[in-house]
């Protein structure tokens, strides 16, 4: 099921709706990118949380945790140093987000509050 896509990434639901693919559309790289096109990341939705938190950190927390999900490790460096696509990975991941939510995937909990 697709999630969100841009130009560059994608994110789509896996069958067993446990599962979150973030993946480059490979036709619209361009060609200094091109490296990038067997990159796919696949984040279970348990972990979601993880990544749509630091959905805004820096480039080196961000690789940090796609590493922790990609097949290819050696391609998410490139993917998060190029400015297009980390700007596009940020909106496809609170897109997807939002779709989980609305779909009913994923529930938002209320923090528990701390006592002083």
């Amino acid at each position: 099921m697709l999630l969100a896509q841009g130009r560059y990434w994608r994110a789509t639901l896996a069958k067993g709706r446990d599962t979150v693919v973030l993946d480059v559309v490979r036709a619209s790289l361009p060609a200094d990118l091109h490296e990038l096109r067997d990159l796919q990341i696949e984040i279970p939705l348990a972990k979601w949380n993880r990544i749509a938190k630091n959905v805004y950190s820096d480039r080196k927390l961000v690789g940090g945790l796609l590493l922790d999900f990609a097949k290819n490790k050696d391609r998410v460096g490139a993917a998060v140093s190029s400015d297009r696509l980390l700007g596009e990975y940020q909106r496809v991941v609170l897109d997807a987000t939002a779709a989980l939510i609305e779909g009913g995937v994923l529930v938002l909990e209320r923090a528990a509050e701390t006592e002083e």
